[in-house]
């Protein structure tokens, strides 16, 4: 439990470090931290100040990006190590650190995750139980387990003295314990190395439950393994609630082609306080851009909550349903675009504004086309629908928008703060 708690609360730092470091200049560093793939975890222990754990950020960047900063990348994982123990604090039990290295490519003739859990994925998680000796059922019986995602009064009976699968698991595991402790991951009833997706996940996922699995070590650990295995197909399990004190875990697919932007509207989050924010960004998460209308509208409502968020911290009222083209206009009016000690009306200015309303606007065009385009009606069978590059325009843009419209509204107070 103590591991899952500390990987919260470094994860939780990362948006805030992200802010740290934009607004003290560090632009490598932001440039490592917002293009990375990254991955947390306890590397080691030391016996210092009564026992304190070692823990780690790996910062996994894009060859071009790691190229730029090589001969430099000691220095700047140190910067972001600093400002890590700025945010976590230092008298907490552990030491965090960063570590930078490039992305690994795939191997040739590896295919990129394509959002499939591969048969060979499912193999080595159900070989991974299996060499643990886990009792996958946990504190259930296995009938009590098994129909928490089967309806085993449908399924057919392999015994010949009884009517459907729930009769016959209660025989052989219950009333005579003659089947072998693994004989769920093979029975064709249930079919683990072939059935469906969201099945399989259902059912590692129940195998860590808070009701099942009692023993804290014990679920940490195998959450962890799951992880391993289903890292290579682009999945993790994530904690989506807590059930006596302890965890239950959803699927999760990784984030990639948009992990960049939201790590920035992270931390525009983060600076902005907004709950409301880091809701939306925790749905775009889950969805990545699998589910492009999805994605798209997500991107919409970004905007529209950046806006209104800084036109709350200035005092200036919108109307209540006010769209983005709206609440474009007012937010022109309050921020200065222009650098510092530059005339708002020089050269360039309106070029400016022009670029900040079309990034804006992309989201709210992009929009309508959710609807058009999106699921959620019926379509012929020649129907195409929007493609993961459209949720990256729309998240891209919304991104840049962002983080050029918040740069200048803190800027801006800055200033106001310190004339006054």
């Amino acid at each position: 439990m103590r591991y899952l708690s500390i990987r919260r609360e470094i994860e939780g730092s990362l948006p805030t470090v992200a802010e740290l470091l934009r607004q003290k200049g560090e632009h490598d560093a932001l440039r490592a931290m917002s293009q990375a793939d990254i991955e947390i975890d306890e590397v080691g222990y030391d016996n210092w100040n009564g026992g304190t754990e070692l823990w780690t950020v790996f910062l996994r960047v894009p060859v071009s990006v790691f190229v730029w900063i090589e001969d430099s990348r000691n220095e700047i994982a140190g910067i972001i190590s600093k400002n890590l123990e700025l945010v976590t604090g230092k008298d907490n039990g552990y030491w965090v650190s960063a570590e930078i290295s490039p992305m690994r490519a795939a191997p040739p003739g590896r295919r990129l995750p394509d959002g499939k859990i591969s048969e060979r994925t499912r193999a080595a998680i159900l070989d991974e139980m299996r060499a643990r000796e886990t009792a996958w059922h946990g504190a259930l019986d296995e009938i009590a387990f098994l129909s928490r995602i089967f309806d085993l009064t449908s399924l057919p009976s392999y015994d010949s003295r009884f009517q459907n699968a729930e009769q016959d698991i209660w025989q052989h595991c219950i009333n005579n314990f003659d089947w072998s402790q693994d004989w769920v991951y093979s029975d064709p009833r249930f079919r683990l190395y072939a059935a469906d997706q969201d099945t399989f996940l259902k059912f590692i996922c129940e195998i860590l439950h808070p009701i099942v699995r009692k023993d804290d070590a014990e679920q940490d650990a195998l959450a962890r393994a799951f992880n391993g295995h289903l890292r290579a197909d682009g999945w993790e399990l994530v904690e989506d609630a807590i059930i006596d004190g302890r965890p239950a875990y959803v699927p999760q697919r990784k984030v990639h082609a948009l992990g960049g932007s939201v790590q920035r509207i992270k931390a525009v989050a983060a600076t902005l306080n907004s709950d409301t924010l880091y809701e939306d960004l925790r749905r775009l998460e889950r969805i990545g851009d699998s589910e492009p209308g999805e994605a798209i509208a997500l991107a919409k409502e970004i905007v529209e909550s950046c806006c209104k968020l800084i036109l709350d911290d200035r005092k200036v009222a919108y109307p209540e349903k006010a769209e983005i083209p709206e609440l474009l206009k007012l937010l022109r009016r309050e921020i200065k675009i222009m650098p510092d000690g530059i005339d708002e009306n020089a050269k360039g200015a309106n070029e400016i504004r022009g670029i900040l309303t079309s990034l804006g606007n992309i989201a709210h065009s992009l929009a309508p086309l959710r609807n058009a385009y999106g699921k959620g009606h019926g379509r012929g069978r020649d129907f195409k629908g929007l493609q993961p590059r459209h949720a990256r325009l729309a998240i891209g843009a919304a991104s840049t928008f962002v983080d050029f419209v918040l740069d200048r509204h803190l800027s801006q107070v800055a200033a106001e703060t310190a004339e006054s």
